[in-house]
């Protein structure tokens, strides 16, 4: 399961408004794309006839009719809109309709859409020179009229809440410098802006004369109209979309001529039709379950590591966790190890040494550069013996009992804590786990009444700095889920905010984690993947971390 906690965009609310908000966009996700749905929606049927057992089937591509491919997503879309409805299928779904100024390459590095190229000066004037002969599926041209409005409409409470939270709230301006350039203003130096410009950031360019007469965009009734590879042909809420090539992309023509989204929200449900051959790629398939899906002939199973961050935070604010040794004693008492290796995770994860994972690094840095840099920030390794003597050394040496509750659709979340609880037990720390629904998680999640608490992120951008910005800004109160205060860390943040590149980014980025981590904030437990599944003729070429948000997702697949 891939989900992601949307924890908004640089510059715009500070943080407790934002985990209401934010959060809340991922809870439709969060629900539909777990298992144990009630009603199941989509291709196949459900354990009562027959689809609980994979042993033995074969998936053979039987979806793969005239050129169409079909697949399978863990939830239900009630609109195409990203600006209406804001979950992370929804961006999967309206990438290949919908374009930004710029996109999002394979390898987490921003590339041309819209805009051929593009200019800043010190991170706060842009200049965007727009791409000549981009068309809209109708055939009419992309005008730099339709791309201000298509902001404008971002920017709007009221046409756009599921994006208008996380549009940048320091642009001061859009406006036309020419037929083919647009000139966006900042407030102040921002270099991780051009994420916000992308469609993958949440600007979806519909054509203006279109949107203004549409009811409801993204509707049965007006579909999409945009300028990126697909046009929507159909769309059936809580079923499925159809989509087909639009064949007037600037990019020339798209890989697959039809492709399918099925609504199936059960996962025994989408095993069945998985195994039955009525889909043939299916994303976000729960990791835990994943031998299911291998265990069906001719399927291939892919894991990425999908950004995710799964930790303990510790508010200081709370008792007894403002004592630095108790914060350690517990970090030091977390078996990270054998939640990552053993039956929880089984291997598909990573042991996380610091907030940020080292794919979120891509855009500025290798792979192999950013995991010698987070290797190096302080962390707290496993070490009951460590964990004992950080105790004595606290202000409760004979220990305490305290409270973790974990949201009821992160099972793993609640398996990890069951583990944690052992080990602390063995130092005379008694943990309470207790299961919540995922409504109530989102909204405590940062009220300051928990000691220690569960935070889970996914990254929506590949902005160096996304994570830290928001999880390590110790400004005030209410400015990060541990409510710490921190004048170093919390101006590292603001250097992370008005960074004038993204390689700019860093160094505030590495420096904020090592602080936090010194003091024993957050706990970082682990960083995670999510898992795909394909077979029956179906051929996925390096497919990766960011490929799902990346320009024409579809054209990493192949037919035959």
């Amino acid at each position: 399961m891939e989900n992601r906690f949307w924890v908004g965009r640089r510059g715009g609310p500070r943080f407790a408004r934002i985990l209401a908000a934010a959060l809340a966009v991922a809870l439709a996700l969060a629900l539909a794309s777990c298992s144990g749905g009630d009603k199941a929606q989509g291709s196949g049927g459900g354990p009562e006839q027959g689809g609980g057992s994979s042993e033995g089937a074969q998936n053979t591509g039987a979806a793969l009719a005239d050129g169409e491919l079909v697949i399978g997503i863990p939830g239900s879309l009630s609109s195409l809109d990203v600006n209406q409805e804001a979950g992370i299928l929804n961006y999967y779904v309206a990438a290949i309709v919908n374009e930004g100024l710029v996109s999002i390459g394979n390898d987490g590095k921003v590339i041309p859409a819209l805009a051929e190229s593009w200019s800043d000066e010190k991170g706060e004037v842009w200049k965007f020179k727009l791409r000549q002969g981009a068309k809209f599926s109708d055939g009419s041209p992309v005008t730099a009229d339709d791309i201000i409005w298509s902001i404008e409409r971002a920017q709007d409470p009221e046409r756009s809440p599921g994006v208008s939270i996380y549009f940048p709230d320091y642009v001061k301006s859009a406006e036309k410098t020419a037929d083919d350039e647009i000139t966006i203003t900042l407030e102040g130096s921002h270099g991780g802006f051009i994420w916000a410009v992308s469609n993958a950031g949440g600007l979806f360019v519909n054509k203006k004369e279109w949107g203004e007469k549409a009811e409801a965009i993204g509707s049965q009734k007006d579909l999409l109209l945009g300028s990126g590879p697909y046009k929507v042909v159909e769309f059936e809420p809580g079923s499925h979309a159809t989509f087909e090539a639009s064949g007037t992309w600037w990019g020339g023509d798209a890989s697959i001529p039809k492709i399918r989204f099925d609504f199936i929200e059960d996962d025994a449900t989408r095993l069945l039709a998985f195994t039955q051959g009525d889909i043939d790629f299916a994303l976000n398939i729960p990791v835990d379950q994943s031998e299911q899906w291998e265990s069906v002939d001719g399927a291939k199973v892919e894991y990425i590591a999908d950004r995710s961050y799964y930790g303990l935070t510790f508010d200081p604010n709370v008792e007894p966790f403002g004592d630095e040794h108790i914060r350690k004693a517990v970090s030091h008492a977390i078996d990270a190890g054998s939640i990552v290796d053993g039956s929880i995770l089984k291997g598909h994860g990573t042991v996380a040494t610091a907030i940020t994972p080292p794919e979120q690094l891509a855009a500025a840095l290798t792979l192999d550069a950013a995991k010698e840099k987070l290797d190096g920030i302080t962390h707290y390794e496993y070490d009951i013996e460590k964990a004992k003597e950080e105790l004595a050394q606290s202000s409760r040496p004979d220990g305490f009992e305290t409270t973790l509750y974990y949201p009821d659709t992160y099972q793993n979340a609640g398996k990890a804590s069951l583990v944690i609880a052992e080990s602390l037990k063995e130092i005379g720390i008694t943990l309470d786990v207790k299961e919540i629904p995922i409504d109530q998680w989102l909204n405590e999640v940062g009220d300051g009444k928990q000691g220690v608490a569960w935070m889970i992120y996914f990254p929506t951008t590949a902005e160096p700095g996304e994570i830290a910005g928001w999880l390590l800004d110790a400004e005030g109160a209410g400015t990060n889920p541990a409510n710490w205060t921190d004048a170093e860390a919390a101006e590292l943040a603001a250097r992370i905010l008005g960074a004038e590149s993204l390689e700019a980014e860093i160094e505030p980025t590495i420096q904020a984690n090592e602080i936090a981590q010194k003091q024993a904030i957050y706990a970082p437990v682990w960083w995670g993947q999510s898992a795909v599944a394909y077979g029956g003729g179906v051929t996925v070429d390096d497919y990766g971390s960011f490929s799902l948000i990346s320009q024409n997702w579809p054209q990493l697949f192949s037919l035959g």
